[in-house]
């Protein structure tokens, strides 16, 4: 170890993410004099590509996270919040596990935190899969706007705002995580992140075996393209 040049480390204290760390974290670069370092990738394509052009786009997000860690980025945030008429969101657990994978494979894991930021986690259950499969944290943006926009539109519990509705559900989310962790013997999100104790039902050995590598899966089904197909109909 340099003991002029001690390694660094940013630590949250629960892995989901309100509006304020996620700044934090995307303008990390400001608050670190430089030390740590940030990039977004941006997990939506074109939906005129149509779903053959999900693998093409998993690979290219895969090579700039990997060009990303060598060329000293701290915190890679995977991001769908540009997902809008015209563009379609690859699936965030399929896009994290991907690039989670390829940086494993190139021995650059270890150098990078992952973070992120979706629409599509609302239930613990979705943060449970996002830690599982390699996040370090998660900012659920849509499931914070609805509920302050539920907040602004009175119909939560009187007297109850919009910051303090999304406390509720980091807190709730928090204690659903641990609950999960606990079944499975393990007892910090750190020990968790990556461990990838779940089973895979319905989809294909293909798929699995080249993006969840290592996920036990008994029961075949869709491929790749089937999930693209799905992610542009719920698109």
């Amino acid at each position: 170890i340099d003991e002029m040049n001690p390694p660094l480390r940013l630590e949250v204290s629960q892995p989901v993410l309100d509006f304020e760390q996620m700044e934090n974290i995307r303008h990390i670069e400001n608050y670190t004099d430089g030390k740590f370092k940030s990039c977004e990738l941006d997990i939506t394509y074109p939906l005129a590509w149509g779903k053959e052009a999900i693998e093409a786009r998993l690979a290219s997000l895969c090579a700039q996270a990997e060009d990303a860690v060598r060329a000293g980025t701290s915190i890679i945030i995977i991001s769908d919040r540009r997902v809008d008429r015209d563009n379609v969101a690859i699936p965030a657990l399929l896009a994290l596990s991907a690039i989670h994978q390829h940086l494993v494979a190139r021995g650059l894991r270890t150098s990078t935190g992952l973070v992120v930021e979706t629409g599509s986690a609302r239930e613990v259950h979705h943060f449970a899969l996002l830690g599982g499969y390699g996040a370090e944290a998660v900012h659920p943006y849509l499931a914070f706007e609805t509920l302050i926009e539920l907040a602004r539109q009175e119909r939560l519990v009187k007297g109850v705002g919009g910051k303090e509705a999304c406390r509720h559900f980091i807190k709730a989310v928090g204690k659903g995580l641990a609950k999960v962790m606990s079944k499975m013997g393990i007892s910090t999100y750190m020990s968790y992140t990556g461990a990838q104790i779940f089973e895979a039902v319905g989809l294909s050995r293909a798929l699995v075996d080249k993006y969840f590598s290592g996920t036990t899966s008994s029961v075949e089904g869709i491929g790749v393209f089937e999930v693209a197909e799905e992610a542009i109909r719920v698109h």
